[in-house]
């Protein structure tokens, strides 16, 4: 019979997770109520309301010492009248007001990108996102910025779908989304993040465990032909190390199992 080491895919994944006690998430979340009171102080008039979402709100974002990209996303909904004004100008409020309170203060920086404005405050980029909201019939929808003009967005989609799945397949996604995300960022980030989240968020893990999730999502991740090679190669790499794990366990060998694990892997 086998062996397993679902309690140690597990531990990973805990370690992958930046738990709300930790010194890092008392910065950041100083950082956020700092930022928020002063958008208030400066455009409080001009906003219908204000909320984080993100990895950061579902509870996957990775530690930085795992994750040098992860960022902490912020809506900014303007109150928007039917004088219409375009999104441009929206992200300029908001690139005006990051300018006037962290441009060059404290080493942090300001980046003006598509469609965010970006504040980066101890390493952690803050991504400010303007956004409108329309009612109709009782029915409320977000619109940011698309390539032409308006496009419309649920923030809090993923999320909602991410919390049902861990709970139908007995709380398996999210530490099986920490290890991957922990994958990716360690093999030179071939996926995107969230579209990873994504994907993952979408698949079966009935019956699953943590290791036996694992070996099913790595066999399932998709590809499309015009996808670089390099990121072909990462999940080819992946599915080959994680076959020789599963090779180990059949023969009852955890150790050598755990260091095919993390030839793909970081270590806590």
């Amino acid at each position: 019979m086998a062996v397993s080491i679902d309690n140690y895919l597990r531990s990973l994944a805990s370690s992958y997770y930046l738990k709300n006690d930790s010194e890092e998430v008392r910065k950041i979340n100083a950082s956020i109520t700092s930022l928020l009171s002063n958008l208030d102080k400066e455009l409080g008039i001009l906003i219908k309301r204000r909320f984080i979402f993100g990895s950061y709100d579902r509870d996957t974002i990775l530690p930085r010492k795992f994750d040098s990209k992860s960022d902490i996303d912020i809506m900014v909904v303007f109150n928007h009248t039917d004088y219409e004004r375009t999104p441009d100008t929206y992200r300029a409020w908001l690139k005006n007001f990051a300018d006037k309170y962290y441009k060059d203060r404290y080493g942090s920086e300001v980046v003006k990108s598509f469609p965010t404005v970006a504040i980066k405050l101890n390493n952690i980029s803050y991504d400010l996102v303007p956004a409108k909201e329309e009612t109709l019939y009782y029915t409320s929808t977000i619109y940011i910025p698309g390539n032409n003009g308006w496009r419309s967005t649920n923030p809090h989609d993923v999320k909602q779908k991410l919390t049902e799945a861990n709970t139908r397949y007995n709380n398996v996604v999210r530490p099986l989304i920490r290890i991957m995300k922990a994958w990716n960022c360690y093999n030179g980030f071939p996926y995107d993040s969230y579209l990873l989240e994504l994907e993952i968020t979408g698949m079966n893990f009935y019956n699953d465990n943590v290791q036996t999730g694992l070996f099913y999502l790595a066999g399932n991740l998709s590809t499309n032909w015009n996808d670089p090679q390099s990121k072909k190669d990462k999940i080819t790499s992946l599915k080959y190390n994680l076959q020789q794990v599963k090779n180990s366990l059949e023969n009852n060998d955890t150790e050598a199992a755990k260091r095919w694990l993390h030839r793909i892997l970081p270590y806590a």
